[in-house]
Order: structure tokens, then sequence, then C-alpha cells
């Protein structure tokens, strides 16, 4: 353990232990201000090393390189800073990514509003879930989306008059009404307003920003919103599918994972394989219950040993996946001064 001493009598640093080659991080302490000290906890192998002190003014000042000795010992991890263009790069892969599936969700909605508008209830109820998870497994540009989330797959939770508001539309209205008895004429509207959405949405797609940014938190904020929302029950509008909609989130966060897979590659190897690993066991964990004929077991028919499984092992991941959005920072040009 290290401790760090700012002597400076105006200056804030972030500082960071990197190794030979001046880009792999071993140690950070992102904000270090005037007259403070802060402790830097690192496992080291054996190697060359130096301390880098990044004022946000944007001077850098770099200590004397130090070797390390010793036999080679394990958990040790690195990881580089990444630029905005590696960035840039793996949104341009996501968005890609994003635009196949929104054609195959404007198909699946498509089918849907048919189904309502031609009567046939039942077969609506079977193409509903297929097209939800369509686009749950979009989490990564929901901000992306703007309003077009809401219109598509706003909740009640937030309305004033919750089910009965007329600003409740979407996957979930339709939800609502074909699992609660609504006729025809009462679905129609929301299944072709669902439909108009989609299909707006794909039409603007093109147009709307995603800063490089944000897909590294949304890696994140995706399972924490499962662990709030769909494990918790509070979505479920009549379906009894929060188990088919985690896993979506699930599928939805690997898809994030692979767009940004080369840039983890550079700025954290260990993290990326141990995510990797944690992601496909969650999928697992979810896909369990799923039935052979496609339905999935009701949430609240887990015993509660299972739910406290799920739960527990969902937040191991999320812990995991909090580091993604530090790791994709990327890295600030630095002024060198002496």
């Amino acid at each position: 353990m290290f401790t760090v001493d700012n002597v400076s009598a105006g200056t804030i640093y972030e500082v960071e232990l990197v190794g030979a080659n001046q880009t792999s991080v071993y140690g950070q302490i992102e904000m270090l201000a005037p007259g403070t000290e802060d402790t830097m906890d690192v496992i080291l192998p054996p190697g060359r090393y130096s301390f880098t002190c990044n004022a946000f003014s944007g001077a850098l000042l770099r200590s004397q390189v130090e070797q390390v000795t010793g036999p080679r010992v394990s958990g040790t991890y690195s990881y580089s800073p990444v630029d905005a263009h590696q960035l840039q790069l793996a949104t341009s892969t996501y968005r890609a990514n994003v635009t196949q599936w929104l054609q195959r969700l404007g198909s699946a909605t498509d089918a849907l509003e048919s189904a309502v508008k031609s009567g046939q209830l039942a077969h609506a109820r079977q193409l509903w879930l297929p097209a939800h998870l369509d686009y749950e497994r979009l989490g990564g540009a929901y901000d992306a989306f703007g309003p077009f989330d809401a219109e598509i797959n706003g909740t009640a939770l937030s309305l004033q008059g919750g089910v009965t508001s007329p600003y409740f539309t979407g996957f979930f209205a339709l939800e609502y009404g074909l699992w609660g008895g609504q006729t025809t004429s009462e679905l129609s509207p929301t299944a072709v307003a669902l439909d108009q959405a989609v299909h707006s949405l794909i039409s603007q797609f093109p147009h709307l920003p995603m800063p490089p940014t944000d897909l590294g938190l949304s890696t994140y904020e995706i399972l924490e919103h499962t662990l709030q929302y769909e494990m918790t029950g509070e979505t479920d509008e009549g379906s009894n599918t929060d188990l088919a909609t985690a896993w979506a989130n699930v599928e939805g966060t690997q898809m994030a994972l692979t767009a940004i897979e080369p840039v983890l590659k550079q700025s954290g190897p260990g993290v990326l394989a141990r995510l990797q690993q944690g992601v496909d066991a969650m999928a697992a964990a979810f896909k369990a219950y799923e039935e052979p004929n496609g339905t999935w077991e009701p949430l609240q028919s887990l015993t509660t040993s299972q739910h406290e499984s799920l739960d527990g092992q969902l937040a191991s991941l999320l812990e995991k996946l909090s580091e993604v959005p530090e790791l994709l920072q990327p890295v600030q040009p630095a002024t060198a001064s002496s």
C-alpha cells in the first residue's frame, strides 16, 4: 500500500501508478486535493514502475522509475487508458447492431399490430413476448432513443393514475390490456401507436446522437435496472414474463460488451475475462426457467432460495460491471511540465 501526499499549494492531481511502458495503470487516485493524502492499495508483479501526477490544469509530473523485485504474484491487474477514437469505433459497432435489431423489432410489432386488429388476441399474446424481448435487448441505446423509449417501453410506475393514465402506452400498456381482458377495439389503438413509435424510431435512429462514453455506463445500468424492476416484479402487467425480460437484459449486456470488447482487451483484459464468464453464467441461470414450450416460469413461483440466488448472482455481476465505466473513460491529453 502506498500513501500519496499532495504537498502543493493549490493544485488538484489525478495520481496513477504506471508500468514501464507508461500506459499500463496499476493503481489510481482520481482526485487528490492540495494538502491532503490518500492511500493506493495495489498488487505489483516484478517490474519497473513510476507515478504520474496529472494536474487538473493540464500539467503532467512523473516520478523517478523504481524497480520491484521478487517472485511472480497472482491477482495483479492493470489497464491501459483508452482514447475517444477507440470509444467512437466501439459505439459505431454497437449502433450497427442496434440498427439490425430495430429492423427485426419493426417486423415483430407489425405482426403484433396485425394480430390485435384482426381480433386474434390469443395469437397476439404469443407474439407480444418475442417482440418485447427484441426491444429489451437494446438497453445500451435507451438514452439515445430519447422520448421514443417512453412511448415504446414506458411503465406506469411514475405516471399519475398509473395504468389508467393516457400517457401509459407501448409494450407494457399492451401487456396490461392483452392479459387484462380488454377487447379488440380497446387494444387496437395501443397496438397501432406502438408500431408507429417503433417505425418512427427506426427512421430517426441514424440521426440520434450517442456519446461514446454512454456505452460503458449503459453496460452497467442495464442490469442495475433489471435488479431494481424485473427482479421485484414491479414491471409485470400480467404476462408473468419478468424472468424472460431479465434474460433479454443479460443478452443486451452481452451485446454491449461485444461492441466494447476491443477496448476492454486493452484497458482491462483481466476485467473482460471475468465479465464474460459472469454474463454467460447469469444468462444460463435465467434461461433455466424457460419451459420446453417457450413459456417462462413466473417470478412469483420461485422459492425464496431460488429468488435470493438469482439476486445474489446478479448483484455480484453488477459489482464486476461497475468497473467498466471507469475503464472506458477516455484519457485527457496533458501538457508536460517539469
